[in-house]
């Protein structure tokens, strides 16, 4: 596989798990304000609300579980 096409496959994997990721927050209640915020130092995957806290989330979606689960 080539650099170009390694870097789409992962790209596509990680908008992916943020969009899993955003699915799981709404079930949990979150309210979903931003995603893919970028600012001058980066990028935040996820800004949302959880009744009066603003949570800001990163996102690392796993191919296995060589570093452990999700819940860790």
């Amino acid at each position: 596989m080539q650099i170009a096409q390694k870097n789409f496959y992962k790209k596509l994997l990680g908008r992916a798990g943020e969009l899993k990721a955003v699915e799981f927050l709404k079930k949990k209640g979150f309210k979903i304000l931003k995603t893919n915020y970028k600012t001058h130092c980066g990028e935040i995957d996820v800004i949302a609300q959880d009744k009066e806290y603003l949570v800001f989330i990163e996102v690392k979606r796993r191919t296995n579980e060589d570093f452990g689960l999700p819940s860790e």
